[in-house]
């Protein structure tokens, strides 16, 4: 059991890491948008990912950590939430087109990655 959790915890810590690279590499092609571009790609990349390894992964103890950790560590739902609402509190356009282009953005790439 111990070694599970030692295991999903370095994997969360593991795309945790990915996540804050990616976030930095990102943040700096896309500085001027006006919606948070890096969430929204990083999301929608773990999207993708997630649905090609539910389809092509058996359902073993493999999947369930590597799908749980480090996807899980890699997007970011809370951000996400939290990256909305303050746009709410600026531009409440921008802050509804950044929750729906999510939305349906992540939906087509788990979709998509399911069926890749």
């Amino acid at each position: 059991m111990f070694e599970y959790v030692f295991i999903v915890g370095l994997g969360a810590a593991i795309g945790s890491v990915i996540r804050y690279i990616a976030t930095i590499l990102l943040n700096r092609l896309f500085a001027n948008h006006l919606i948070p571009v890096s969430t929204i790609i990083i999301n929608v990349t773990g999207s993708f990912i997630l649905g090609w390894l539910t389809n092509n992964l058996s359902n073993s103890h493999f999947a369930f950590i590597l799908m749980s950790s480090i996807i899980g560590g890699y997007t970011t739902f809370s951000t996400y939430m939290n990256e909305t609402v303050q746009l709410y509190r600026s531009n409440k356009i921008h802050a509804l087109s950044y929750y729906l282009s999510t939305v349906i953005l992540g939906i087509l790439a788990a979709t998509l990655g399911f069926y890749f």
